[in-house]
């Protein structure tokens, strides 16, 4: 089993050092999100098993995947995708997650080994306004994998970003009533934004290395969060290992990229 991650910037999933787009294990630097994937997978597996801590992880940015959106099949007609009464989909998310399952699928074939894929994207920030719903935005990237025939591709789209997660374990009164953060707005402008309360309650430390160190020491614990968001992924994140785990060789034959 192998991961192929996707996020925002070096303080969610991480990023590569160098300023690289896309990297092996070897230029990853992982962040919290990273950690608690990992985590979450050993917590499926049933035993200790780090990915990221084996070197069987790969990491591409959004403009990685921007540049390669092109790799992907010829448009057809979405599956899953908004009708009429529902809000229209932008293609970002749903483009995103084709491009990274052509990726997925690329890799597989190189290492001959099942690639789970994680797209982190948060729900609600400034980079991503207008963008619809959170609901929307999960069945499009859900969507973007279907249409490359990928079935290892999970979102992780926190509600309304990461920091409403973390802060669940690390607020004042840590786990208690977390699913009020997710109504919370995701806009570095507003009035008490949680990139502030997430600072505040790190007393100001160095953020990523700091939360990488609280989700390795279980001081965020991912078993005690319990919020919406948190817990859509996590159960898709189960189903998906569970599909890994009777993953055989073989499968390799039906793995179709660039419509061959």
């Amino acid at each position: 089993m192998y991961l192929l991650l996707s996020g925002e910037g070096k303080s969610d999933i991480g990023a590569c050092s160098l300023a690289l787009d896309a990297c092996d294990a070897v230029n990853f630097q992982p962040g919290p999100m990273s950690w608690m994937v990992d985590q979450l997978i050993e917590r499926s597996l049933g035993y200790d098993c780090s990915y990221i801590g084996m070197a069987c992880v790969s990491y591409v940015s959004e403009s990685y995947l921007a540049t390669n959106k092109s790799l992907s099949v010829k448009p057809k007609k979405p599956t899953g995708l908004p009708g009429k009464k529902k809000p229209i989909e932008t293609k970002y998310y749903y483009e995103n997650a084709r491009a990274l399952a052509v990726a997925a699928k690329s890799k597989m074939i190189q290492i001959n080994d099942v690639v789970i894929a994680v797209l982190f994207r948060d729900a609600d920030g400034t980079a991503s306004a207008g963008r619809g719903e959170w609901a929307h935005k999960i069945q499009s990237i859900q969507a973007g994998f279907a249409i490359e025939a990928f079935e290892y591709g999970i979102a992780m789209m926190p509600k309304p970003k990461s920091e409403a997660w973390l802060l669940c374990a690390l607020k004042e009164n840590p786990y208690q009533h977390c699913q009020q953060l997710e109504d919370l707005s995701g806009n570095d402008n507003s009035q008490k934004p949680l990139k502030n309360q997430l600072s505040e309650a790190l007393e100001g430390q160095d953020a990523t290395a700091q939360l990488n160190d609280l989700v390795l020491n279980g001081q965020v614990n991912i078993d005690r969060i319990d919020m919406n968001s948190f817990n859509v992924f996590k159960a898709n994140l189960e189903d998906v290992v569970k599909k890994a785990q009777s993953w055989k060789s073989k499968d390799l034959k039906g793995i179709s990229i660039n419509g061959y």
